[in-house]
């Protein structure tokens, strides 16, 4: 009597979706990032990348959403659930603050030239997402990716670090100021908001770069 040896396969693979949506997400983030750059070479076109922006997010929440589902429906998953969750999370923030800076410049008609300081948060948010955009595709293959994967992480360490000096001297600067007319107290007010914003923007990149750490800890 012969046997037919069938091909072993996986009662449980791991959805690989996860890294291909997360993917998209960041690609999202990518093109944000390019238009807060045209931002500053181009402020005329304020409105149209400002639409621009609302759509992007809201095509990224959609891929968050989609990642929920997988998220519901699978069983075995390439990350912890819980990671997965805050991965999803934290690149949300990222695209909803990038969105709300542009659009409270527009809505509270700050005029071009805009100060310096926002060109300083948009080059740090920039090369945030940049690291962030490259760590995403390395991160499925942690084991051959590892150590760039972990100097990433260090770079969003210190991008975050030069965001607080920025933002520091940034509020310093606008608080610091004496002797103002109510309309100047009101672009204060206005900017302080758009500083902040910036800045949360920045501090969500390095939550991202925890992500990656602590994954890269939990798969050593």
């Amino acid at each position: 009597m012969t046997f037919e040896i069938l091909p072993m396969f996986n009662l449980f693979p791991k959805d690989e979706i996860f890294y291909e949506l997360f993917e998209k997400q960041t690609e999202k983030l990518n093109e944000a990032a390019a238009l807060l750059r045209k931002l500053l070479i181009e402020p005329n076109k304020l409105s149209e990348i400002s639409v621009r922006l609302k759509e992007l997010e809201i095509e990224a929440d959609n891929v968050g959403h989609e990642v929920m589902d997988h998220l519901r429906k699978n069983f075995i998953t390439p990350m912890e659930g819980e990671d997965i969750d805050l991965l999803r999370q934290n690149l949300d923030d990222i695209m909803d603050f990038i969105e709300r800076s542009v659009n409270r410049i527009g809505l509270y008609r700050i005029q071009a030239p805009f100060p310096k300081e926002i060109g300083e948060y948009i080059t740090v948010i920039s090369g945030a997402v940049a690291e962030i955009n490259e760590g995403m595709k390395e991160i499925k293959n942690i084991k051959k990716f590892g150590s760039v994967l972990q100097k990433r992480c260090e770079r969003l360490n210190e991008l975050e670090n030069v965001g607080d000096d920025i933002n520091r001297k940034a509020l310093g600067g606008l608080m610091g100021m004496q002797n103002i007319s109510c309309e100047k107290l009101m672009e204060v007010i206005k900017l302080k908001e758009i500083y902040e914003t910036l800045e949360n923007a920045i501090d969500c990149c390095e939550n991202v770069g925890n992500m990656f750490e602590s994954i890269l800890i939990k798969n050593q």
